[in-house]
């Protein structure tokens, strides 16, 4: 079908951010018409908005808290009701084809809506929603309802789809694409004649173990006193790890942007070295799908430093397009970056060797293309 007879619905727990770059991307590149429904930061998983910005019923904190009462104490059927009512004659009235939900929970909301209306469902998992232990515990029975009633889950890595499979997913619903990087990032860079300067572009939360990348990187600094390195974003852990960069002595040799525009990681990027990102499973169980930025940093041709865990195992061919070092390790993690200084040579063939592996593989494309494939094969 063509653009403008193909009507998807998009559900998401909020309007896409600059974090959220993967819902925008499917709002703007999937081959259709997309109508995007959203609910508020802490105000639960179904949608309180429509595509045209207005409430469903009410966009009232006491009403919202109120259906968020009753649908924890009985079911989204019940706690939902005026908000179900409006979004269903929104689905029949713009004659939508197709549902694609944003994380499990959002997709547990509107599965009975999916079942009621014969309109297929798309449930498109990313990360936490697979692996936190809090939000298993309060939807893993009810997901596999929804795994019954969804014609398709998609997971962002080959290990999230064995996370699916283990909590009552049938395999053969499953298909796995990463999150494509952005375009902008194609950057082609040179190693040569680069400052030793490292960078990393994760939030300062637990999964990304930004403590451990900065001991990985003081114990570097040791013997390279040159070495720099630039954090960006922001995140709980921001003043911890700043306080241990003082501790560790390289209060002046690691800066702390806060969160930057894309033109300035790009720029960031272009004065880099290599790319880290130290992740590990963190204590509530949350996981990484599979992380963006090292997508983009490969496909700018930095060299990556991170670890063997969830999707970063996909996309990085050890020792030829990135280095690994298994979670926890920054021991590891420093000998592996002084690797690189020691071999830039060998260090910038890895840049290259990453960037061509994006470009065939796991390109926004590739991603889109995977993403409408899935969608129309729940139609036709």
């Amino acid at each position: 079908m063509n653009k403008k007879s193909q009507n998807l619905a998009i559900i998401s727990p909020v309007k896409p951010t600059y974090s959220e770059t993967f819902i925008k991307a499917h709002i703007d590149k999937l081959p259709c018409k997309t109508h995007l429904f959203y609910s508020l930061k802490k105000m639960g998983y179904h949608p309180i908005y429509n595509p045209l910005d207005q409430p469903l019923f009410s966009d009232l904190k006491v009403i919202n808290y109120l259906e968020t009462a009753l649908e924890r104490l009985s079911n989204p059927q019940i706690g939902y009701y005026f908000r179900k009512h409006a979004f269903r004659k929104y689905l029949i009235d713009y004659k939508v084809d197709c549902i694609l939900a944003e994380y499990g929970p959002s997709g547990y909301m509107v599965m009975e809506d999916s079942k009621l209306l014969n309109i297929p469902l798309v449930v498109h998992f990313h990360g936490r929603d697979a692996y936190h232990f809090k939000t298993l515990k309060k939807y893993g029975v009810r997901y596999r309802r929804m795994f019954s009633i969804a014609q398709k889950i998609i997971a962002v890595s080959t290990e999230m789809k064995q996370e699916l499979v283990k909590i009552g997913c049938p395999e053969h619903k499953i298909n796995v694409t990463p999150c494509g990087p952005n375009e902008k990032f194609d950057l082609n860079l040179s190693l040569n004649s680069k400052p030793i300067h490292f960078l990393t572009t994760g939030r300062f939360v637990g999964k990304k173990a930004p403590q451990l990348t900065i001991k990985a990187f003081a114990q570097l600094h040791k013997s390279f006193p040159e070495a720099r390195m630039t954090m960006i974003a922001n995140g709980p852990l921001l003043l911890e790890c700043k306080q241990l960069a003082i501790s560790l002595h390289c209060k002046d040799v690691i800066d702390f942007p806060g969160p930057v525009s894309q033109d300035e990681i790009t720029h960031l990027m272009n004065r880099s070295f290599a790319f880290l990102q130290h992740s590990i499973r963190a204590e509530d169980g949350d996981s990484e799908g599979t992380p963006v930025s090292i997508l983009e940093a490969m496909l700018a041709g930095l060299p990556v430093v991170s670890t063997r865990h969830a999707g970063i195992k996909d996309v990085i061919i050890e020792g030829e397009s990135g280095l690994l070092v298994d979670e926890g390790d920054w021991k590891s993690m420093s000998k592996k970056m002084e690797w690189l200084i020691l071999n830039k040579n060998e260090a910038s063939q890895m840049g290259v060797k990453a960037s061509l592996r994006v470009k065939s593989n796991f390109t926004m494309q590739h991603h889109i293309d995977k993403v409408w494939s899935t969608i129309q094969s729940c139609i036709n």
